[in-house]
């Protein structure tokens, strides 16, 4: 089933769950519709679901939810997909503070499976904030932890975590081949569950490492199993980062570039994803700067960057701001 179907399907049983008077029935039914439209790409109605779940659960009162319904406490759950839309909604700050309390409440409860859940959404979060230290250390820890639990579905999630990371970090060789082996063992588990988002990253790390070849390959299959599975939640950043990989492969394909850039522009506006939007159009800035055309990506990037309110301190808010100065 498509996160899309997942999606309308959890919207009729919310309308069921508002007829029944339970509050558990309730917060299940936005935990169905937060999970769905989260990588959907429906990021606005993602984040408000995952609301209506913070303030509707009570520890004392919901935390049973986990041994009835999915397995894991919808508590967590809310805090950790909440997250990663706040994140992509231009929130970087907000969703980390969300992500890192629902890893500590699971850590309270004590509940193995939701302390997996809880690492697994606080490794992407990491990965889209690019923290590569960070991105590490927590697939590290999903490593260990699944392994003294005797959680096997989440050791690839930790390779794939710790593998890019190193990439990130210059151990190529090493770093790519654990990342193909984490992606290739959550396909191995009968899921394409996020990874869509995986191939990304891999695509903008062979990018890095000089394998154009491979990065377009990775690019195309991720690509078409989000278009299958209608998982849009990292759709923009195919198109900026075939720009890269097309604009490695010939120096003469600046138009094909900008269209790639513009295309993930336009993806990130149409999902509301103001933080891809921001990666996307710094790079176009950057390449009309190198172009000649620096008034141009002036007037194009000030506007973007000037709507965040917060994450200064990320990497991509830094590398806007600094393309600025220089664009002055």
């Amino acid at each position: 089933m498509t996160s899309r179907r997942r999606g309308k399907q959890a919207g009729r049983i919310l309308e069921l769950a508002k007829t029944a008077n339970d509050a558990g029935f309730l917060i299940e039914a936005h935990h169905l519709a937060w999970s769905a439209l989260t990588f959907a790409g429906d990021l606005d109605a993602a984040r408000r679901h995952a609301e209506a779940g913070i303030a509707l659960y009570d520890r004392e009162q919901h935390h049973g939810l986990t041994y009835i319904y999915s397995g894991h406490d919808p508590g967590v759950c809310c805090r950790s997909f909440g997250a990663l839309a706040t994140w992509q909604l231009g929130f970087p700050d907000r969703g980390l503070a969300q992500s890192l309390d629902g890893l500590a409440l699971a850590r309270e409860l004590t509940h193995p499976f939701s302390v997996t859940i809880a690492l697994w959404g606080i490794g992407i979060l990491y990965l889209l904030r690019r923290d590569s230290r960070a991105t590490h250390e927590t697939g590290q820890m999903l490593l260990d932890y699944s392994v003294e639990k005797g959680i096997p579905p989440f050791v690839p999630m930790g390779k794939i975590y710790r593998g890019g990371a190193l990439a990130e970090e210059g151990m190529f060789t090493e770093g790519l081949r654990e990342l193909r082996e984490g992606i290739a063992g959550v396909r191995k588990l009968g899921t394409e569950y996020t990874v869509p988002t995986y191939l990304a990253w891999l695509a903008e790390l062979c990018a890095k490492s000089g394998l154009v070849a491979e990065g377009l390959q990775a690019l195309e299959e991720g690509l078409t199993m989000a278009q299958k599975n209608q998982d849009f939640f990292s759709l923009p950043e195919f198109h900026r980062i075939r720009g890269e990989l097309l604009l490695m492969e010939s120096a003469n394909s600046i138009a094909k570039v900008e269209a790639c850039l513009e295309e993930g522009i336009d993806m990130a506006r149409r999902l509301g994803a103001k933080s891809l939007e921001l990666r996307a159009v710094t790079r176009l800035a950057q390449l009309w700067g190198e172009c000649g055309k620096r008034t141009e990506a002036r007037h194009l990037l000030a506007p973007v960057y000037g709507w965040f309110t917060e994450g200064v301190g990320t990497l991509d808010l830094k590398n806007a701001k600094a393309l600025l100065h220089e664009l002055a």
